[in-house]
């Protein structure tokens, strides 16, 4: 069973544009449009949540929609982890001086320009430690055992999944070895 054509394709066109959004992020290395991310990556979750209490809206019942509770939730999961993220980015991302013309410009008292020696927000400290290797390769391992233990289960668990090859046959029967004229009969 699949999910309806319209649910489909709506479905389809939040993952394409939540990659699309990915990879643009890290070709620039920062967070692109981080306050419409955290509201936009919840849509797909309350789009699936209402389909699954309410039905399609596209006259399909909840139990017809062809939506498996397993993968959904894996999908709604990462989701809400993107969210969180972004938040937790934007709640700790420094707040942007004011930059005027002329009175920060020339460094007049309680215009709001740093004194010299003072610390900027978000840049490193003398003296401060920065994230080793190791720190950041097993925080790479563990979240990529993460990805793939929340992931292959849920793949596995939708219909195309449900058509996969066990691992190890690969659709290949077994080998039967014919007997070379009854030299096995002796």
């Amino acid at each position: 069973m699949t999910a309806p054509f319209r649910l489909s394709v709506l479905l389809v066109g939040f993952g394409i544009a939540e990659l699309g959004w990915g990879i643009a992020t890290l070709a620039t290395g920062r967070v692109l449009a981080a306050r419409i991310v955290v509201a936009a990556a919840l849509i797909p979750v309350l789009t699936w949540g209402a389909t699954a209490a309410l039905g399609s809206g596209l006259g399909v019942t909840s139990a017809e929609t062809g939506l498996p509770p397993y993968p959904m939730a894996v999908a709604s999961v990462f989701n809400i982890f993107l969210t969180v993220t972004v938040a937790i980015v934007l709640r700790r991302a420094p707040k942007a001086l004011p930059t005027t013309g002329g009175a920060a410009a020339s460094g007049a008292a309680g215009s709001g320009a740093a004194r010299p020696g003072a610390a900027t927000p978000g840049a490193a400290t003398p003296g401060a430690a920065t994230p080793g290797g190791w720190r950041f390769l097993v925080g790479l391992v563990v979240g990529g055992l993460l990805l793939s233990g929340l992931t292959t289960p849920a793949l596995a668990a939708t219909e195309v999944g449900s058509h996969a090859v066990p691992h190890g046959s690969h659709g290949v029967p077994e080998l039967i070895v014919p007997d070379p004229g009854g030299h096995g009969s002796h």
